[in-house]
């Protein structure tokens, strides 16, 4: 936020949307975190996309979006490990 208001100055911030070059993990889906090196997760609701590190914002865990979940149900990997594991079978 103080970059925006340094930005603009006492104008509104014209152009501000979540893929902006000093955004940390929006819009870099499976590039590498830049604080930790995990590769960032997204989840997504409906039209709506959310990208975030589990590492540094979960603590390891990966969050459930409304209708992959609930169609894997038990199924669905709740941590990092857990989802390499399942890419690994797949190969």
């Amino acid at each position: 936020m103080e970059r925006l208001r340094a930005e603009s100055g006492d104008e509104f911030p014209e152009k501000v949307t979540a893929f902006r070059e000093g955004m940390a993990v929006h819009g870099r889906y499976q590039q590498p975190c830049p604080r930790c090196g995990a590769k960032i997760q997204r989840i997504r609701y409906a039209d709506n996309e959310t990208n975030y590190c589990a590492i540094c914002q979960t603590g390891g865990k990966l969050l459930a979006d409304r209708s992959l979940s609930r169609l894997l149900r038990q199924d669905w990997p709740k941590t990092l490990d857990e989802l390499e594991l399942l890419t690994i079978r797949k190969c």
